[in-house]
Parts: structure tokens; sequence; C-alpha cells
């Protein structure tokens, strides 16, 4: 008994993959040219070329991971940084990497340098000096404006 059971599945089986592998496509056209592709046959109005798979198409998916890399890559927009390393800098000794990470945020810290904040937001758009210190607005995201001080070294005190 349990043999015939056995036999009836796996016939049952072996009925389903090879009707899955013969299945008919339908094209459709019609009078204007336009084409349609279904597991039904079309109307009268269509013309009709029927088509067989041989067998269905499988795609492996990526890993995980790799799509993980990819969408982070391309959604990363590249940021210009100008770091300057000097042994003699004007406004005193600075950790490069910290500088780096404040010039990469866009933050104006005590100890940069004119040409530091000049390289975050480019030209002054317009300075005042009153006595030993300098004023510089500058236009920063958004369109908005920043105002920078320095002082007679070109710091920011």
């Amino acid at each position: 008994m349990r043999t015939s059971i056995y036999i009836g599945l796996l016939s049952a089986a072996l009925h389903t993959a090879c009707t899955h592998a013969a299945t008919p496509i339908y094209k459709c056209t019609n009078s204007l040219g336009t084409v349609t592709f279904s597991d039904r046959a079309c109307s009268n109005t269509h013309t009709q070329e029927q088509q067989h798979i041989a067998a269905p198409m499988t795609i492996q998916a990526l890993p995980q991971q790799q799509i993980k890399q990819a969408l982070g890559t391309a959604k990363r927009n590249p940021t210009r940084v100008t770091v300057i390393k000097d042994d003699n800098h004007p406004c005193g000794d600075f950790n490069p990497s910290q500088r780096r990470t404040d010039l990469v945020r866009k933050q104006v810290k005590s100890g940069m340098s004119r040409a530091e904040v000049d390289s975050m937001f480019g030209k002054a758009l317009s300075q005042n000096s009153q006595g030993k210190l300098t004023q510089a607005v500058y236009r920063s995201d958004k369109n908005r404006k920043r105002s920078v001080r320095f002082d007679e070294h070109g710091c920011v005190p």
C-alpha cells in the first residue's frame, strides 16, 4: 500500500514538473502592432503566436553583503576636503584626523586657518576689519550666510 502511495506522489510530482517545463506562452499582436505576452490564448482581434518555454529561468540573487556595499557606495557623494598639515602652522598645533572631521562636517573651530575655512565655504562674500580682528562672511549650506572672525595671523580665535 505504501509503495503505491509513493509511486503516485512521485508520478504526480513528475507530471507537475513536466507541465511547468513546457508551459505555452502566447504572443498577441493587435492591429496597431502592440505586443502582449500571456499564459492565456489571445482574443480574436489579435494575431497569436504560441511559444513554449523549455525550462523556467532562474536567476541567482546577489549576496546580501554585496548589495549593501553597492547601495552604500552609490549613495555617497564625494566630499572634497583640503587638510593643511604643516609643522609651522600659524594657528598652532592640531590633531589632523580631528581637523579632517571638522572640515568634512563644516564646523569652524578655534585654531583653524583662513585657508581651511576658505576650503570649506569657498571665497568670502565680504570682509570687514576692526582693529586686529577681521570678520568674513561666507555662503554656507542652503544659501545661508555664515560669519567667521580671524585674528591678525589669519586664525580663528
